[in-house]
């Protein structure tokens, strides 16, 4: 069977297929170690210097602009079909009233409603405030005698914070203005950019428009996104899973399902006999990415045609999700516990016949009837890597991104667990460890995928690299 990868770009006016074909070329093109090198080029029958792409038709995206990349074949396993879901041109016409709204909530709130890490980038985001209004101020001021030059100094600063605001901060900070916040002018751009990755994604299963479903020439949908984009490609496979989480057609033991949910009551404590914290190291990230992988084709081969394996998230903002999709923290919890946001591992919920909490229901009264995953329960079938960066002095590194794991991880009475793997990177690990004892790179965020430009074929990968090529696990059969 082949696999299919999304690619969902970030924030910016972004160029159609610009960001599939710089990543496909990191995460294939130049990866030695998917492909024999002694097989010859697919395309010229020569001695191989890179795995060959070739640019083929997309009939999912419904975009004369988009193509699908598609590759050769390995060993076990079918070609693998990179796609762009292109997002990009439903957020023109963002003005400085859709970005206005959004900084007045960033900067009218309480400290301790900052998350940690964001301190020092929220206090410096008033000091350019006021100085910016000090300065509009000044050049408001009369220019006579010697007093002229406040003025003019005043009217030159307001001039090039306007320009900073009109032609930087609007074109990439504006698209998260409007995606993050629900006022009435944002809705309809939301509901067609979610509406159209819904499609996407259904359509790559092989589910048509009118909701039949035929089969899918994918086994495998892994959904890669950076940025603001980790945000929308949250919300499609949200929506998306709850609308297909009741889907079965064969009613056979679930023995997998089952133990998912022994191991979710296990890390969380809820199992009697490992009620000391002591006692759960046998339940740790490993385990249960397995179990999410076991989890998932159980649930195919009973019908449901849940395909995506993977979530991999690149410099994404969801590691400031209290910051960006609630009130605050107690906020974000709340809205987790009543499946809002789904968390990974999923949320539990108490079952009167069974007396233990399941991330699922029963299809009828009989405590040994089949069950279905709740609408939120996503994350027991599919698994998430971040991938981020540290940084420092706010402009060293990716403030952007971070540990999404204390956003999304399940909390029970005090308790936590997290299936989500972050992993740091930018800079190279030293001494075993991704280290603070030198500085991240400079700007980090839009790095993620980047091959140093002197890299050539054969050289030493760079760990970021390495790292998404491992978390896309394009080998997997």
């Amino acid at each position: 069977m082949k696999q299919a990868v999304v690619v969902i770009h970030g924030m910016g006016e972004q160029i159609p297929m610009d960001t599939l074909m710089s990543f496909s070329e990191s995460v294939w093109a130049t990866d030695s170690d998917l492909i024999d090198a002694n097989r010859p080029d697919s395309s010229t029958g020569a001695k191989r210097t890179t795995n060959a792409i070739w640019f083929k038709p997309d009939e999912y995206s419904r975009s004369y602009e988009l193509r699908r990349l598609a590759t050769e074949s390995l060993p076990g396993r079918g070609s693998t079909h990179f796609y762009e879901f292109y997002w990009a041109h439903l957020m023109e016409g963002t003005s400085f009233e859709h970005f206005r709204a959004w900084m007045k909530d960033l900067l009218w709130r309480s400290p301790r409603r900052v998350p940690q890490g964001l301190g020092l980038a929220w206090t410096v985001l008033w000091i350019i405030t006021i100085a910016a209004v000090t300065c509009f101020l000044l050049s408001l001021l009369p220019s006579e005698g010697k007093a002229w030059y406040w003025a003019v100094l005043g009217g030159v600063a307001s001039l090039s914070v306007g320009g900073l605001v009109n032609t930087f901060l609007l074109k990439y900070f504006g698209d998260v203005a409007r995606y993050v916040k629900a006022s009435p002018p944002n809705v309809a751009r939301r509901q067609e950019i979610r509406e159209k990755g819904v499609q996407l994604l259904e359509s790559l299963m092989g589910i048509k428009p009118d909701g039949t479903t035929v089969t899918s020439e994918y086994d495998r949908i892994v959904v890669a996104a950076h940025s603001l984009g980790t945000i929308v490609a949250y919300d499609i496979l949200t929506h998306s899973f709850a609308r297909l989480n009741t889907r079965m057609t064969a009613a056979e033991d679930q023995p997998e399902l089952a133990k998912m949910e022994v191991l979710i009551r296990r890390a969380t404590g809820l199992e009697p006999q490992l009620a000391d914290a002591r006692q759960q190291q046998d339940v740790d990230l490993d385990a249960y990415q397995a179990q999410q992988a076991l989890c998932r084709k159980e649930l195919n081969a009973q019908g449901n045609p849940w395909i995506v394996s993977d979530f991999v998230t690149l410099g994404s903002p969801l590691a400031h999700a209290e910051f960006l999709l609630a009130y605050d923290k107690p906020a974000l919890r709340k809205a987790q516990e009543r499946r809002i946001l789904p968390t990974c591992p999923p949320t539990l919920e108490y079952d009167a016949t069974t007396k233990k909490r399941h991330m699922s229901y029963r299809t009828d009264d009989d405590a040994a009837a089949p069950r279905l995953p709740h609408h939120a329960a996503l994350f027991a079938f599919t698994r998430w890597t971040n991938i981020y960066s540290r940084h420092r002095a706010i402009l060293w590194g990716d403030i952007i991104s971070g540990p999404v794991g204390k956003q999304f991880d399940l909390a029970v009475n005090g308790r936590t667990f997290s299936g989500i793997r972050d992993i740091a990177v930018m800079p190279e690990p030293k001494d075993g460890t991704v280290g603070w004892k030198f500085w991240p790179p400079f700007f980090t965020h839009t790095k993620y995928w980047t091959l140093p430009r002197r890299w050539s074929a054969g050289a030493a990968v760079p760990h970021h690299i390495s790292e998404l090529r491992k978390a896309l696990k394009l080998k997997e059969r």
